[in-house]
């Protein structure tokens, strides 16, 4: 009977509505160009033990599902990754103050294919490694772009106007007066007139 009541005495302190979830997340900018960092960070309302980092991106589904592992461990002081996709692995960095109870991942050198959902899932520790604890998720967008420019160039159109002019050559046996265009070397200026026309 004593056994019983203990039982009971304890499973009424237990407050079953009192669930492990993420209370915030993070990231330092809703958009970037590749090339740039990305840090994103969750932080849940109690202490965890496993956070894993999933990547997808819908326009690039050859990509598939790319993930980190990371996971607190008390023999290791801290903190550490346990596993990374190979094509994240030399790029990416723990962040975020576990005392705090934050999950942080940076990302340097971001391709455009790192656009697209990031999840983390984070699972809340437990003392043992007979028992697992309750998890929960949350997805972050991230948009990784090229940049457009817009370049305007401005012409400038520049006129030029040239003066012509002919030189005519008046003959005194010429009754009429008429005028006969003729090219006249320098230095002949006998019976000359010239016409500059504009």
């Amino acid at each position: 009977m004593i056994p019983l009541l203990i039982t009971i005495y304890f499973l009424s302190q237990i407050d079953l509505s009192n669930t492990f979830r993420i209370v915030s997340y993070t990231q330092n900018e809703q958009s970037f160009v590749p090339g740039q960092t990305l840090s994103l960070t969750c932080k849940s309302d109690s202490a965890w033990e496993f956070c894993l980092w999933k990547h997808t991106n819908s326009d690039y589904k050859e990509v598939g599902v790319r993930d980190c592992l990371m996971e607190w461990k008390r023999a290791k002081g801290g903190v550490s990754v346990e596993k990374c996709h190979a094509e994240l692995t030399d790029r990416v960095s723990i962040s975020g103050d576990y005392d705090n109870q934050e999950c942080g991942l940076t990302i340097t050198g971001l391709e455009v294919e790192d656009g697209g959902s990031w999840e983390c899932e984070m699972e809340e520790y437990k003392f043992g490694d007979w028992a697992s604890g309750s998890k929960h998720s949350q997805n972050i967008s991230v948009s990784v772009e090229y940049k457009t420019t817009t370049t305007t160039l401005q012409t400038t159109t520049r006129t030029e106007t040239r003066e012509k002019f002919i030189e005519y050559k008046v003959h005194e046996d010429d009754v009429a007066g008429d005028m006969i265009d003729e090219e006249t070397e320098a230095g002949d200026s006998s019976n000359e007139a010239e016409v500059y026309i504009e």
